[in-house]
């Protein structure tokens, strides 16, 4: 048994949280490293959902959660209420929330046209109502400048894909195709993120985290990553949560960009509601950022077979080649 399933059967014990069924499970880039579980039950005879976490990275889940509800001034964007929690570690706790409406529907990627619009109507949302101050004290990551810390994030990606290599008899990344792109990532992500400022935000603003109830109402959840980010970062994220790594890998190049292109023009509106400057400069480092990521972690390290991670790789470089 699992080391959270078996924290799961003690939280029961010391809450009253009667656990029904495992609902979820999160892994860190691989199926042998589980960093959460959520179970479906009940607390103080209401309907509740229990989350376990021990992750590699350091979040306070709990507090960050309790933060975004108090400061919330939206009618229209909510989070689960949280009922009772504990932080064990700086890297370890779990939280009994609130369970959604029943009949809550979420939004399944990739989006449509009109699925986009709907959803980036709720980022603008999400922005007004945000905290803009951070609830706790930064950690020494986050107060990098913008550019190191894309750095910083992208060679700890390098190494849990040097680990990955490491272990296979046959690799997936060349050395001569992956660092020549790499250098220039690099030094392009030095060049324009060198006068952009970090911001507090939830780190995970993407489809799957965002639950709707009725026209009228929507849930975001998960604020494990909720932490100071680079300008441009969140807008990136959105293109690699909905269509990097949910877009159809097997369809050639020339198709399979469509739906990048398609997120850009919906996303440029965004960026002027927003005021962001030299907005064609930010995205371009911002998606060579998430194209680095997605290559190192979500295609490298994690456990797709070896015919998927070649095929996406390609699309990868594809992409990277049109943005550098």
């Amino acid at each position: 048994m699992d080391n959270l399933e078996i924290l799961a059967k003690r939280i029961e014990k010391e809450t009253g949280f009667k656990i029904a069924e495992k609902i979820y499970q999160g892994d860190y880039y691989s199926r042998a490293k589980i960093r959460n579980i959520i179970y479906a039950g009940t607390y103080k005879n209401k309907p509740a959902v229990l989350k376990i976490y021990n992750d590699p990275r350091e979040t306070d889940e709990p507090k960050a959660l309790l933060n975004f509800n108090k400061i919330n001034k939206s009618r229209k964007i909510t989070a689960p209420k949280l009922y009772q929690y504990k932080i064990i570690s700086p890297n370890e706790g779990w939280l009994i929330m609130e369970k959604l409406p029943a009949g809550t529907k979420y939004f399944k990627s990739p989006l449509n046209k009109k699925e986009r619009k709907e959803f980036l109507d709720l980022y603008l949302e999400y922005r007004k109502n945000f905290p803009k101050i951070p609830h706790r004290k930064l950690s020494l990551v986050e107060t990098l400048p913008a550019g190191e810390y894309h750095i910083f994030r992208i060679n700890r990606w390098l190494h849990l894909a040097n680990s990955k290599e490491g272990k296979e008899k046959k690799t997936v990344l060349k050395t001569a195709e992956f660092i020549p792109r790499y250098k220039m990532a690099m030094e392009l992500i030095r060049r324009e993120f060198s006068h952009r400022r970090m911001s507090w935000g939830h780190g995970h603003f993407k489809p799957k985290e965002i639950f709707k109830v009725s026209d009228e109402l929507y849930y975001l959840t998960d604020f494990a990553h909720t932490k100071m980010y680079p300008e441009g970062y969140e807008l990136a994220f959105i293109i690699w949560a909905d269509y990097m790594i949910a877009g159809n890998w097997k369809l050639p190049y020339h198709k399979w960009e469509r739906g990048i292109k398609d997120w850009l023009e919906d996303i440029k509106p965004i960026a002027r509601k927003l005021k962001i400057k030299r907005f064609n400069s930010l995205i371009r480092a911002s998606l060579i950022e998430r194209v680095m990521g997605c290559i190192l972690a979500d295609v490298v390290a994690s456990d797709r077979p070896r015919i998927e991670k070649i095929k996406r790789i390609n699309l990868l470089y594809n992409l990277f080649d049109d943005l550098i």
